[in-house]
């Protein structure tokens, strides 16, 4: 639950910031943040972050990792419109910001 107040608390202070042109038209959130917070709340959490910064001309960030995003739509929340390229992963094909990085042999001790 506190951490779902901290999310309230820092959307509210982001929403107040950006109209008053006292702060970034974004609110970035790290996956910490939905560390061990009920799945339902996750999904909320985030469809009440992609309405109120719609609202608002606001962009909300958030890394994920792909199993939370799923339960979250799986309870609901549609990710899909939300998405921007590039789009990471730590998968065979993905890379950062269209960069493919390649192991050059040992590491060094």
């Amino acid at each position: 639950m506190n951490n779902m107040v901290i999310f309230c608390f820092d959307l509210t202070l982001a929403v107040l910031a950006h109209r008053h042109e006292r702060g970034p038209d974004f609110l970035i959130h790290d996956s910490h943040l939905y560390d061990g917070v009920d799945e339902r709340q996750v999904a909320r959490a985030l469809a009440l972050a992609a309405e109120v910064t719609e609202e608002e001309h606001m962009q909300y960030i958030v890394t994920l990792n792909t199993d939370t995003l799923s339960t979250a739509a799986q309870r609901g929340f549609n990710p899909e419109p939300h998405f921007r390229s590039p789009r990471l992963t730590d998968d065979e094909e993905g890379g950062l910001f269209g960069f493919r990085f390649r192991a050059t042999g040992k590491a060094k001790a």
